[in-house]
């Protein structure tokens, strides 16, 4: 079943901005072993407050594998929809499938009779030959990766971690900056290596470290980690950035961000 567009960490009063795109990517969707989708002609919808969707037309997916399903549900920007299990081998995933059935906006029109899956109820998802994990990649996402000089403190529990004049700075669209620091130059006692593992299809796989509190406690992933960020965004390899929300304050150049 598709959910409703999943807000992203923007800001959530910004206008709605819609678009249909055409990818030039090869883009092919793994189900139960085998290769259920392959086309050059996807369609992208995108939005500032939703992330991507792929649109299949139906001449590149495996027909045999779709299994008209009972599920309806209006969507938020695409109005009634009509889903369809998948079935491969001994593998079945439920409402896996869906289409829009007439899309009311005319600039959604191009997508009608196109089929999309639910990134996560299917194995796998590749851009020519690169498997991408988590969601589509936004054609209008851009990371910007700087060195910089600005002198960026962290204070966690009452007491500065962190305090660095040679900061990594990652600007990402639609997303809060975010301070990449040397090792060196933060409180490293004060932090515990984490269990916990994300990824990003833009950047990577982020290991995780929880905060030392005075009296022992943990607070839980306070800061992460790309220790081999794929070949876009390697400036930010080995070095540990923080969730504002999760310590007590950050100062840029002396003022709080």
């Amino acid at each position: 079943m598709t959910a409703a567009p999943r807000l992203q960490p923007r800001e959530a009063t910004a206008p709605q901005l819609i678009n249909v795109l055409h990818s030039p990517k090869r883009i092919r969707v793994k189900f139960g072993g085998r290769v259920i989708a392959d086309s050059r002609n996807v369609l992208v919808l995108r939005s500032n407050h939703f992330l991507p969707i792929y649109f299949f037309p139906l001449s590149a997916i495996d027909q045999s594998v779709l299994k008209p399903s009972k599920q309806g549900q209006q969507h938020p920007v695409g109005g009634e929809t009509k889903y369809w299990d998948i079935e491969a081998g001994d593998r079945r995933a439920p409402d896996a499938a869906w289409s829009f059935t007439a899309p009311p906006d005319e600039n959604l029109a191009p997508l009608a009779g196109r089929i999309a899956f639910t990134w996560n109820l299917v194995d796998q998802w590749f851009e020519e030959e690169e498997e991408v994990f988590v969601h589509a990649r936004d054609p209008y996402a851009r990371i910007d990766v700087l060195q910089s000089s600005s002198h960026v403190e962290i204070w966690f529990d009452g007491e500065l971690i962190a305090d660095s004049r040679r900061p990594v700075l990652l600007f990402e669209t639609h997303l809060p900056t975010r301070f990449y620091l040397p090792p060196e130059d933060v409180r490293l006692d004060r932090l515990r290596a984490s269990l916990t593992r994300t990824r990003c299809p833009y950047k990577g796989i982020a290991s995780y470290w929880s905060g030392v509190l005075k009296d022992g406690s943990l607070s839980e992933d306070i800061a992460w980690s790309y220790r081999d960020p794929i070949a876009e965004t390697p400036k930010i390899k080995g070095l540990i950035a923080f969730y504002p929300q999760a310590v007590d304050r950050i100062h840029l150049d002396g003022q709080p961000v």
